[in-house]
Order: structure tokens, then sequence, then C-alpha cells
């Protein structure tokens, strides 16, 4: 079959184009579809990362999926066997379909946004699942020696950001989306392990732009670190250290986001005052 002769190639190096036709002819749409749903989290790289691709090419670039087809692989994106697998348990290949399912969510939601397939009640399941997801993921993981990249909760914030952008999103939920990241600023590890992290501070900028006020978010920022109560330099006292420097990196990579797009200078200016700060309340 064609598309086992296209798997198999895809395992040797990455594609920039796809020609997905013959596949099409031979097994139709859907069928190709759902070869391309079960290996989301193939612990091959180089096939899963042609897999996501080959996706974006039905969806997005050059799209041929019908509206039932974007239902379907959200449905099955949405579900306990690829973004809620094995969520919140030890590290294992599990996050590889978590992180990856979230990819394909974010570009269904996008194509969405142009086509209107989606009901509102589908739309509204995404966003309580994307939300759901980004306060339980807790694989924290970038690269895998063997395995590649998982990035589960930076390609989370991508879908993330899909669903806030979404002409749809109800203003509403602003609180539940900023406890969301909140999860991922103050978690017990230290934030950013690697660049990729740094896209959670994208979503302020599009937050404000969906006209949540910069007062919102200052008050937000200011209730990431609870208050000190322990003597400096002491065991109980370096967990405070730590959030406070989590707290930090993220808030640079906030101010650095509305300098690169131009936007609130007066959040931006605020934020630089925040940062010393930050650091005396940890000390004080």
């Amino acid at each position: 079959m064609i598309v086992e002769k296209m798997m198999e190639e895809w395992k040797v190096g990455l594609r920039s184009e796809f020609d997905l036709q013959p596949a099409i002819d031979e097994m139709g749409t859907r069928k190709l579809l759902d070869v391309l749903l079960n290996n989301v989290g193939n612990t091959n790289s180089l096939l899963r990362e042609n897999v996501l691709g080959a996706f974006c090419s039905l969806a997005r670039d050059k799209p041929v999926l019908s509206h039932e087809e974007y239902i379907h692989a959200l449905d099955t994106c949405l579900s306990d066997t690829h973004l809620f697998n094995g969520i919140g348990g030890a590290e294992n290949d599990t996050a590889f379909w978590r992180g990856f399912a979230s990819n394909y969510v974010m570009w269904i939601i996008y194509a969405d946004a142009k086509q209107g397939f989606l009901s509102h009640d589908e739309y509204m399941r995404t966003l309580d699942k994307s939300i759901e997801y980004m306060t339980r993921e807790t694989d924290r993981r970038g690269f895998v020696y063997g395995k590649g990249t998982i990035h589960a909760i930076p390609h989370g914030t991508g879908m993330f950001q899909a669903c806030i952008e979404h002409p749809k999103f109800p203003h509403e939920y602003v609180n539940s989306i900023l406890d969301a990241i909140k999860c991922n600023v103050v978690d017990k590890g230290r934030f950013a392990p690697d660049w990729a992290d740094s896209g959670l501070a994208q979503i302020i900028p599009v937050l404000l732009g969906k006209d949540v006020s910069e007062d919102t978010i200052k008050e937000w920022i200011e209730s990431l670190l609870p208050d000190v109560d322990a003597a400096i330099y002491t065991d109980e006292h370096y967990p405070y250290v730590l959030l406070g420097s989590n707290i930090e990196h993220f808030l640079m990579f906030v101010y650095f986001e509305l300098k690169k797009k131009e936007m609130n200078d007066g959040l931006r200016e605020w934020i630089f005052e925040y940062l010393p700060k930050l650091r005396e309340r940890v000390y004080s």
C-alpha cells in the first residue's frame, strides 16, 4: 500500500512538502486521516514530526478535510487516548501523545476560526479541555534522546492560544485562563527548562488584545507570589526563592513579548519596575 511505503520513508528524513494525493486516491481522506491520528504520539521522532506535517497539509496548507473529518480529528485528539493519555502520572512516553495531540487541536481550532464548522458547544468543550490540560499537565521535559521532542506544555500553549484567539472566546473565561497559566509559572520545578516554554508568555498579549485590562494583569502578577512566611536562607525559605525566580523569568518573557509587538508600553514599564520589588518580597 502507498501509505505503508510513505510511512517507512518518513522514518528516515524530515519532509518539507507532502504529496498525499496518491494515498487519498488509494484509501480515501478519512482512512488516511485515521492513519495519521493513530501515529500522533509515535516515539519515532521523524515519523511523528512528518505525520504532524502531513496533517497540517490536509488541514491547513491545502485543506481537503470535510467539516465532519475535522470534528472527527478533534474528538479523537481531545480523548483519553490522546490529549489526556496518562496525564498527571509518571514521566513516560504517553507525554508524546499529549504534547502532539495539542498541536492537532491547535490547527483544527485555527481552521474553524476561518471555516466555522464547530458549534458553540463544540468550541466551548474544546476550550474547557484545553484549560483542563494546561492545569493538569506536569511533564516539563523538552528533548528525550532517541525519541525527540516532547514539549507537552509548550505545545499545549499553542492549543491554548488558538482557543483564546478564536472569535467565540468568552470574556468570562479570563480568570480561568490566568489560573491555568499560573499553574505552570509557579510549578515546583524550574520554569522554562528550554526556550520553548517562553511561549506561555505570548498568552498575555493575546489576552490584552481581547480587551483584558492592564490592571487585571497587574493584579494577577502581584498574586503569583504568596506572602513569604519563612526566615531567609533556610530550607523553608528556598521554595520561595525558586518560585520568585520562576515568576521573574516568566515576566521577562512577557516584557519582551510586549516590546516585540510594540504594545502596552505602560504595562511593560510596570513589569520592569516590579521585578526588583519581587526580589525584595522574597528576601525581606
